[in-house]
C-alpha cells in the first residue's frame, strides 16, 4: 500500500511538473512572438527617413558590398573614418553587407541587423536568466526586455554602437556556459573580442571586465591559468586589429595596410577628448556622474530620438525594482556560499558594475553612450520584482497589469505621437527633397543647403544627400561619372554643400535645394522650381540685358 502511494505521489509531481514545463513552453513562445511581432511593425517607416549615423553605416556597407573599401576608398577598414572628425565603429555595416546583396540598398536591408539582433536578444535575456536563476526568472527578465523601451526602440534603428549590448549578451551568456563546458568559454571571447568593432567605449570596458573576472575565477578556482591565457590569445587575436587601431591614433602613428584589412590613422579625430582618464578632471567626473543617474535613475533622456520622455529608457515604474533589485542582488551575491553559483551571479555583477565604470568614464552619458548599461539594469528589475512578489504575492498581478499598460501606452505613443514628431530628427524633409533635386531634369549642378531642418552641418546633408540618391563610391571618389546608370559631372563638380549666409557668387545654371527659413538670406533674385515641405527648389534669375 505504501508503495502504490509513493509511485502515485511520484506520478503527480512528475504530471505537475510535465504541466509546469509545458506553461513555461508556451509563455515562452507567446512572449518571444509578441516581442518579433511588434519589433517588425512598420520598422521601415518608422523612424521615418534615416538618421545621419544610420545613413552613414549603410552608405560605407554599400560600398564594402560593392568594392570592399568605404566610401573613401579604405580597403576593408577595421574602423571607418566616417565623418572624419568623428569615426564609427565598423561590425555593424559589415553585418549589413549580406543583406544588402540580397535585398538592395535601402532602408530595409539597413535595419534588418539590427532587428534581428534585438530581437535575438530577447532569447538571450531568457537563457542568462534561466541560467543564472531559474526558468521563472527567465521568463520575468525576457518579459522585462520585451516591453523594455530602450530595447524596443535601438531595434528599430541602425546606430552603431547599438549592436555593443546584444553581441556582449551573447559573449556573456557564452561565458556563462564556459564555467561548465570550457570549449563555449574559449568561444565566448570571439564574441567578446567583436564588442570592440562595435564600439569604442569597449575598449575600456570590455578588456577590464574581462581581466577582473578572469583573477576572480583564477582565485576562486574556478579556471586555471592555462585557461584564462588561452582564453586571452583568443580574444587577443579577433580583438588585436582595433587595439592596434587605439594605438596608432593614440600615439599618432602611420595607417597600416594589409592584404587582409587596413588600420587607419584619424589626423582629425576629436573622440579622445570624450574619455575621462585621457582628460581628468574631477569636475568632469561629477558632470559625467550626474548624467549616468539623469539617464539611467531620473529617466530623462534628453533626446527624444533616444527615449520618449514620458515613459524614459525603461519607465519611471521600473526604478523602484531596479534600486530594490540591484541592493538585494549585491546582497545575496557576496552571502552566496556554492562557489559555482556564485560564479555566474559575480559576473552579472560585473556586468553592472562594468556599465557603471562606462558612466563615470564617458564624458556625460546619453542613452546610446551607455547602452551596455541596461541589460543589467534589466536583470536587476527582474529580480527586485521577484522579491518583491515574494513579500506580497498579490503585487504579482498588480506589477503585470501595470507593465501591461505601460507597454499599450508606449506603443500609442511611439506609432503616433513619436511617428509624427521623429520624422524631423530622421530627416525625413531633406531626403524627400535632395531626392527630387537630384531627379530634376536639365540641371547638371546642385547647391544643396546645409540645414537639415533640425541641425546645419554640411557633412550631415552630404552624408543624407549619398544615401537618398544612392550614390555610387566610385562616382564619389572620381573613379568614374556614372552613378545609378546617369553619366554626371564629376562628383565634386556636381554637387555643392554650401551656406547660404556664406554665399557670394552665384551659379546661373545650377540649381540650389535651400531650407524656407533661408530665402530671405539669398544674394540673387531667383525663380521657384518647386517647394516641398520646408524645402525650397530654386533657379537664379539672370539679370536683365540692356536694350
Amino acid at each position: 500500500m505504501n508503495e502504490s502511494a509513493g509511485v502515485l505521489c511520484r506520478n503527480e509531481r512528475h504530471i505537475r511538473k510535465g504541466g509546469k514545463l509545458k506553461y513555461n513552453r508556451v509563455l515562452f513562445w507567446a512572449i518571444l512572438i509578441a516581442a518579433i511581432a511588434v519589433r517588425c511593425a512598420g520598422f521601415v517607416s518608422i523612424p521615418g527617413g534615416v538618421n545621419q549615423d544610420e545613413a552613414m553605416a549603410g552608405v560605407d556597407a554599400w560600398a564594402l558590398a560593392e568594392y570592399g573599401t568605404d566610401r573613401y576608398g579604405t580597403f576593408l577598414p577595421v574602423h571607418f573614418t566616417a565623418w572624419r572628425y568623428g569615426q564609427m565603429s565598423v561590425l555593424l555595416s559589415y553585418c549589413m553587407i549580406p543583406f544588402i546583396k540580397l535585398l538592395g540598398f535601402g532602408t530595409c536591408a539597413v535595419r534588418l541587423p539590427m532587428l534581428i539582433a534585438s530581437c535575438g536578444s530577447v532569447v538571450l535575456a531568457y537563457l542568462v536568466g534561466k541560467r543564472l536563476f531559474s526558468p521563472r526568472m527567465g521568463l520575468l527578465v525576457m518579459a522585462l526586455t520585451a516591453v523594455n523601451p530602450w530595447h524596443f526602440m535601438q531595434s528599430r534603428w541602425s546606430l552603431d554602437c547599438n549592436l555593443f549590448p546584444h553581441v556582449f549578451l551573447l559573449a556573456f551568456y557564452l561565458l556563462l556556459l564556459g564555467l561548465e563546458k570550457r570549449r563555449y568559454l574559449y568561444f565566448s571571447m570571439v564574441f567578446f573580442g567583436l564588442t570592440l568593432y562595435c564600439y569604442g567605449i569597449a575598449v575600456y570596458s570590455v578588456i577590464p571586465f574581462l581581466a577582473v573576472y578572469a583573477a576572480w575565477c583564477v582565485r576562486r578556482r574556478q579556471l586555471r591559468c592555462r585557461q584564462v591565457l588561452i582564453c586571452a590569445a583568443v580574444f587577443c587575436a579577433v580583438a588585436l586589429p582595433e587595439i592596434t587601431v587605439m594605438a596608432i591614433n593614440f600615439f599618432g602613428w602611420h595607417t597600416v595596410e594589409t592584404p587582409f584589412f587596413t588600420m587607419s590613422y584619424f589626423p582629425e579625430s576629436i573622440r579622445s577628448n570624450d574619455i575621462l582618464f585621457l582628460n581628468f578632471s574631477v569636475r568632469q567626473l561629477f558632470r559625467n556622474f550626474a548624467a549616468m543617474v539623469q539617464t539611467c535613475i531620473l529617466q530623462r533622456p534628453g533626446a527624444i530620438y533616444n527615449a520618449l520622455p514620458d515613459f524614459g529608457p525603461m519607465y519611471h515604474i521600473s526604478v523602484p525594482f531596479m534600486l530594490l533589485g540591484t541592493v538585494c542582488f549585491s546582497r545575496d551575491v557576496f552571502r552566496e556560499k556554492d562557489v559555482a553559483v556564485k560564479a555566474g551571479r559575480i559576473a552579472l555583477w560585473g556586468f553592472l558594475a562594468m556599465g557603471i565604470w562606462v558612466g563615470l568614464l564617458t564624458y556625460e552619458v546619453n542613452v546610446n553612450r551607455i547602452n551596455i548599461i541596461f541589460f543589467p539594469l534589466i536583470f536587476m528589475c527582474a529580480y527586485g520584482v521577484d522579491r518583491a512578489v515574494r513579500w506580497c504575492r498579490s503585487l504579482r498581478y498588480v506589477t503585470a497589469a501595470a507593465y501591461a499598460v505601460c507597454f499599450v501606452l508606449f506603443l500609442n505613443t511611439y506609432f503616433t505621437v513619436f511617428a509624427d514628431e521623429i520624422q524631423t530628427y530622421f530627416n525625413v524633409n531633406f531626403l524627400r527633397a535632395v531626392k527630387t533635386a537630384d531627379e530634376m531634369q536639365g540641371y547638371d549642378k546642385l547647391y544643396i543647403t546645409s540645414n537639415a531642418d533640425w541641425q546645419i552641418n554640411w557633412q550631415m546633408t552630404e552624408i543624407l544627400t549619398q544615401y537618398a540618391c544612392q550614390i555610387d563610391a566610385a562616382y564619389y571618389q572620381e573613379k568614374t561619372c556614372v552613378t545609378g546608370g546617369r553619366e554626371l559631372l564629376p562628383y565634386s563638380e556636381r554637387y555643392h554643400f554650401i551656406n547660404v549666409s556664406d554665399l557670394r557668387d552665384v551659379d546661373p545654371a545650377g540649381l540650389y535645394l535651400v531650407h524656407a527659413i533661408e530665402l530671405d538670406r539669398l544674394p540673387f533674385p531667383y525663380e521657384t522650381v518647386s517647394a516641398d515641405g520646408n524645402y525650397v527648389l530654386l533657379s537664379p534669375l539672370l539679370p536683365s540685358e540692356p536694350e
